[in-house]
């Protein structure tokens, strides 16, 4: 044991082993669940665009939003496909070399201080106010960016260090600064932050000011100069620059200047409470193990212990970390925190210039990015200065990173089930439409997504069901009427004309040729009957109103959508939800036998439905075929799960008593059906919008 202990005592973690550090904090906070996460919000436009409309498309994409950013995904999207596990991937080294980026920046700015460059870091890594890194494409493209703007820090402070002034370091810091500042808004005024960076690096070897003023500003001219030519284009030069978002703050100044400026203070301070104080507070969010899973809640665990145990262990055995002679209040901390606070002041400019909400959860999580690098300067200051002993600071720091890392699981998870879901959507739509014809615009109710929107579903609904087209004219369009309604979709009437600029290609279709469906897992997706639905009150009102346009001409039964098996992995077994899909298409070319057929090998399985109205078709099925027995045994098992189920079932009868055979066995069952739902008390069923 004694032995043990002395080499235990004798392990010295060198400072080179940082980015190390740095690489397995990603992985346990953002690796464990690559494989079992798919595509998000613009993740799916980024990657159907590329797939299908190729590096034209893109240009197209970015042309009004980000060109020059734009040309980095024309650039990484044919060589990392479409598998979202490479994707994912992709995002994880990112966010790692941005992290390296970070600690090499911190290391140039204070010379001797690994532990600022290490700590800020580590936390810069783990930031739990973002909750996005699992929109890969899209993120890892931020990363890129960020990565860039940190060495191009760096090597502007290397270049300040040396008794000649580095020209080919500046030119290579010029260059990566305007990689940052062309590419996108969001870090574009903390490149303000450089004369300041530069008069801390000044002051540790010239004490007279006037020098330290000249010195600064010489050195900070020519990046000053490609900020300037930055702002100019996007000033005067680029048409597009306040396209998506006006800049409601200049507004407001020139009509209200106090009001403004008012707005202005307030809405500083609450973004910054948020992003950088507030951030903080979420790893301690424990999650309920009943709501999380059992098998999950156990990898949770495992993960914060692994990473409690592992960092603990990795900072106490780090000897500069431990140095008896440090000063107890460095230098660096102090500087820290002023240098974090400005870092986050300058941060907000554009969100608060363009009024848009900083926020901790999806989406307005996206806009604490600038705030990032404000908010672990501040930080890692603060924990520097707690009055504390080393082993106990540093333990805490472990601690932190532990439940940071626990806490991005949660999200993880969020991600993980939200792609299930996705799966089992896609895979359902194509077992019940084979094909689409081209024009169809698909109108849903608000799917249970958290990370998609209606604008991000049509990219995948064209990848499945219209795989050939590699056109400007889109072949689809997926619409949630409770947002497009009096937009894109003026009414729900026949006849309209629906336009949608999807900004790589545009969608011209009718509201003449839709098909409502409506997605409420557990239960499974459902094309929407015109006859039945308008009067299902487990339905939304919208989507009953929908349901009135819905036509199933647009659904073709011969072809081969599928989901591809790159993005979306094997077909599932066949359950409950394959069986009902294929009889609900079956149901729709009348070939009542094949309904029947489907039906039997469906009741038979260790499954149920998980709607009501998923016995419908078999009701119709076995009706057609002369089981008047079964029909009316599973009329009854919907009728006594809701009693809101008595619309929809009597409009079904209805519809059989009119296309079924008149005799004895017909009449009696239609009898006893009739009986059973008092069909006799409903109102008359209104008559059909037509197309």
């Amino acid at each position: 044991m004694d032995k043990l202990l002395r080499r235990l005592r004798s392990l010295n973690f060198p400072d080179w082993t940082a980015p190390l550090a740095l690489l397995a904090l990603c992985l346990l906070s953002y690796g464990v669940l690559i494989p079992w996460l798919g595509y998000y919000w613009d993740d799916w436009a980024f990657v159907w665009i590329s797939q299908k409309l190729g590096s034209e498309g893109l240009a197209r994409y970015f042309a009004t939003n980000r060109p020059v950013w734009g040309m980095l995904y024309r650039l990484t999207t044919p060589l990392i496909g479409a598998a979202p596990w490479k994707w994912h991937l992709f995002a994880l080294t990112w966010r790692w070399l941005c992290a390296v980026a970070l600690w090499r920046l911190v290391r140039s700015l204070w010379k001797g201080a690994d532990e600022a460059a290490l700590a800020a870091s580590l936390l810069f890594v783990i930031y739990p106010g973002f909750d996005q890194q699992f929109i890969a494409i899209t993120y890892g493209h931020f990363w890129v960016v960020l990565t860039a703007f940190f060495v191009s820090l760096e090597l502007m402070l290397r270049a300040a260090r040396r008794a000649r002034f580095a020209w080919g370091l500046v030119l290579a810091g010029m260059a990566l600064s305007a990689f940052n500042l062309f590419s996108m808004e969001y870090f574009f005024l903390l490149d303000l932050l450089r004369p300041v960076l530069l008069w801390m690096v000044f002051s540790e070897s010239l004490p007279h000011l006037g020098e330290r003023l000249k010195k600064t500003a010489l050195a900070w001219l020519p990046f000053l100069a490609v900020f300037l030519a930055a702002g100019i284009w996007r000033a005067f030069l680029f048409p597009y620059q306040t396209q998506n978002y006006e800049t409601v703050l200049l507004d407001q100044l020139k009509t209200q200047p106090l009001q403004g400026l008012i707005h202005l203070v307030q809405a500083a301070a609450k973004d910054i409470w948020t992003a950088v104080f507030q951030a903080w507070s979420l790893p301690f969010r424990l999650p309920d193990a009943a709501v999380l899973g059992g098998r999950t809640f156990q990898l949770y665990a495992g993960l914060m212990a692994l990473t409690a145990v592992g960092f603990v262990l990795y900072l106490l055995f780090r000897r500069d970390l431990n140095d008896p002679d440090a000063p107890a209040r460095p230098a660096w901390a102090w500087q820290a925190l002023p240098l974090g606070l400005l870092a986050a002041l300058i941060a907000g400019g554009p969100f608060w210039l363009t009024g848009l909400q900083v926020g901790l959860i999806y989406p307005g999580s996206r806009f604490t990015l600038p705030f990032l690098l404000g908010a672990c300067l501040l930080l890692a200051g603060l924990w520097r200065l707690l009055p504390l002993p080393t082993w106990l600071r540093l333990s805490l720091l472990g601690l932190l990173l532990s439940l940071s890392v626990g806490y991005q699981f949660q999200v993880g998870s969020a991600y993980r089930r939200e792609w299930n879901t996705q799966k089992n959507l896609f895979w359902q739509l194509a077992w019940r439409m084979p094909a689409l014809k081209p024009g169809t615009t698909l109108l849903a109710n608000d799917m249970p997504f958290r990370f998609c929107s209606d604008n991000s579903l049509t990219s995948p609904t064209n990848y499945i069901f219209a795989p050939d087209n590699h056109s400007e004219n889109m072949s689809l369009m997926l619409y949630f009427p409770s947002v497009r309604l009096n937009r894109g979709l003026k009414e729900l009437t026949g006849g309209l004309t629906i336009e949608q600029n999807y900004l790589a290609s545009t969608f011209t279709g009718s509201t003449s040729q839709v098909v409502s469906i409506y997605f409420q897992p557990p239960a499974c997706a459902r094309v929407l009957d015109p006859a039945l639905e308008p009067d299902n009150w487990m339905v939304p009102q919208l989507m009953r109103e929908a349901a009135h346009l819905s036509t199933t001409d647009p659904i073709l039964a011969q072809g081969n959508a599928a989901p591809p098996a790159e993005i979306f992995g094997a077909e599932p077994a066949h359950a409950w939800c394959y069986y009902y899909e294929k009889a609900d298409l079956a149901r729709q070319q009348g070939q009542w036998d094949v309904v029947v057929s489907l039906g039997e090998q469906a009741f038979a399985l260790n499954d149920y439905p998980n709607d009501p109205s998923e016995r419908f078709p078999f009701i119709e099925g076995y009706a057609h075929t002369g089981d008047w027995q079964r029909a009316l045994e599973l009329t009854r098992e919907s009728f006594a799960i809701t009693d809101q189920m008595r619309p929809g079932l009597c409009r079904l009868w209805q519809r059989i008593g009119d296309e079924t055979s008149v005799d004895d066995r017909q009449s009696a069952a239609l009898d006893e059906a009739h009986a059973l739902l008092n069909c006799a008390a409903l109102p008359a069923a209104a008559p059909e919008q037509q197309p």
